[in-house]
């Protein structure tokens, strides 16, 4: 697996957190927990923290293969 794939599944992992806990705190804090309510919160915070963490690891090594690409020395084809 390479490291666009990876960063990718960071991103679609860390959205699928972000929202189960941010149903989990909404659950807890109607069934009456608010301790537990207010910690699914700030771990769905942290969850964003993490998808904008793969979404700037993506742009960073999209940018890096384009360059690499467009550092290659192109052939002369003017045969």
């Amino acid at each position: 697996m390479n490291a666009r794939k990876t960063y990718l599944l960071g991103i679609a992992f860390f959205t699928v957190l972000f929202m189960t806990l941010v149903l989990l705190g909404s659950w807890l804090l109607s069934v009456g927990s608010k301790q537990f309510a207010v910690a699914a919160f700030l771990f769905a915070f942290s969850a964003v923290f993490g998808q904008i963490a793969c979404l700037a690891l993506y742009a960073r090594q999209t940018a890096r293969e384009k360059a690499a690409s467009a550092a290659k020395p192109q052939e002369n084809r003017h045969v």
